[in-house]
């Protein structure tokens, strides 16, 4: 006989079971296989932080956006490979040139947008001019820095070889691309059930959507290193998609929890499946937390 839960109850063992798995792949790791440690620490805080904007995400029906980050983290990267070689730039360097050409791509749309098109057909426009530089970006990287860079590395993240160098430089930006979540979700996803209604209490909210744009794009930019252009896009809006289904005040740990328990599923999954890269299993956990919760909630 099926049992059925108050969505108070399983939100609570969400978030316990999130603890403990994170808790337990941690110890594991760092006792059986240290050289993965800081690479899943990079991956459990970059999850962390995309999973922080997933409800807002999805909640003001910026889903498109959030995908299209695979095409603006991409381009973003090879801009920036661009720049950060010939000029010799160390990692920070090389971080903080994404981060720069990442919100002025995502940016880019809202200017777009206000050229009298709709938000989704702004993306697709401005999409289209990313997909065309990354070709000319990655032709222009294979041929005269090849041996400086890898393009595929920009696509599928270097998790293997991620130190605790690269987790020191991206904790910042976690650190930054969490102050709009924890300080203004609940205002910007009860503003995102009625924006009309919003605006003519005064609420600025398109100053909102700015703000959570550069703050998504924060949060790609830090992960660029550990999960690559393609992975941000699926922790941009599986984790907020789960969590949508509960109430607005209860969104973001839900989410958070979901993209830490899959991180963690889908490490030691890796290592059961060395085959198998460590942001595709996160990408399958996450699509099976997705189908799971779904069926319990039919119940």
């Amino acid at each position: 006989m099926a049992m059925s839960a108050s969505p108070k109850t399983s939100l609570t063992h969400i978030e316990l079971a999130a603890v403990a798995l994170t808790t337990a792949a941690v110890v594991y790791t760092y006792l059986t296989t240290p050289y993965l440690f800081w690479p899943l620490t990079a991956a459990l805080l970059a999850a962390a932080a995309l999973a922080a904007h997933s409800p807002m995400a999805v909640s003001r029906r910026m889903t498109f956006l959030a995908h299209a980050q695979a095409h603006t983290i991409l381009t973003a990267a090879l801009l920036a490979a661009l720049v950060a070689i010939p000029l010799g730039l160390p990692s920070l360097g090389y971080v903080l040139a994404v981060l720069l050409a990442a919100v002025g791509l995502n940016l880019s749309v809202t200017a777009v947008a206000k050229l009298g098109y709709r938000e989704d057909v702004a993306t697709g426009i401005v999409m289209s001019f990313q997909l065309s530089a990354s070709v000319a970006l990655l032709h222009l990287l294979r041929t005269h820095y090849a041996a400086w860079v890898d393009p595929l590395s920009l696509i599928t993240g270097e998790y293997l070889f991620v130190t605790w160098r690269d987790v020191a430089i991206m904790a910042p930006f976690v650190a930054v691309s969490m102050v709009f979540p924890l300080a203004f979700h609940k205002k910007y996803l009860y503003t995102a059930l009625d924006m009309h209604y919003a605006q003519s209490l005064g609420i600025r909210v398109r100053l909102y959507d700015v703000a959570f744009v550069t703050s998504m794009s924060t949060a790609v930019a830090g992960g660029v290193y550990t999960l690559g252009a393609l992975m941000p896009s699926v922790l941009l809006v599986l984790p907020g998609a789960i969590a949508s289904r509960h109430n607005l005040t209860r969104q973001l740990p839900t989410s958070i929890s979901i993209a830490l328990l899959s991180t963690s599923a889908a490490h030691f999954l890796y290592t059961l499946l060395p085959w198998l890269w460590p942001t595709a299993a996160l990408g399958l956990t996450l699509l099976v937390a997705f189908f799971a919760t779904k069926q319990i909630y039919r119940q």
